[in-house]
């Protein structure tokens, strides 16, 4: 299974300057528990990413007010990315071996075209699960009817 199967396209961003109150509004809006971090230039280059988890931890627990504190100052750097075209499975890795739960997902220019999600991983993999065991009890099924499929080529 591909990247590009999976991946939640079009990406919800935020400039680095804008405060933590309207990034929490944002993600409340969109529904969605990270936004990519950009510079507030035209070509919106990717800086960080901040999720639901950095307001909490790294500034509400730490008692900064969030009409005051800016996301660049919250914000993870270093973001890990995933092309559409890669595998699945290498998406995962990355995720393990960068101990993210997140990964941007770029296009054939190297634009981000969207987010990778472990929720976005575990529904496709549990679409594979059910799948697979639909068609373990269509066996048992057929073997307990007496039912025995013809073949493919007479």
């Amino acid at each position: 299974m591909k990247v590009q199967e999976v991946f939640t396209r079009g990406t919800v961003h935020i400039p680095q300057e804008r405060n933590l109150q309207e990034a929490a509004r944002q993600m409340h809006q969109q529904h969605v528990g990270a936004l990519i971090v950009t510079d507030g230039s035209q070509s919106n280059r990717l800086l960080g990413i901040l999720t639901d988890r950095d307001i909490v931890l790294k500034a509400v627990a730490a008692g900064a007010p969030p009409r005051e504190t800016l996301v660049g100052e919250v914000m993870s750097t270093g973001v890990s990315t995933i092309a559409e075209g890669d595998d699945l499975v290498d998406a995962m890795q990355a995720m393990f071996s960068h101990g993210v739960r997140r990964l941007a997902v770029t296009d054939d220019n190297h634009a981000v075209s969207g987010v990778l999600s472990l929720d976005d991983v575990i529904e496709a993999l549990v679409r594979d699960w059910v799948l697979l065991a639909s068609i373990v009890r269509s066996g048992q099924q057929r073997e307990r009817s007496g039912h025995v499929s013809s073949p493919l080529h007479p």
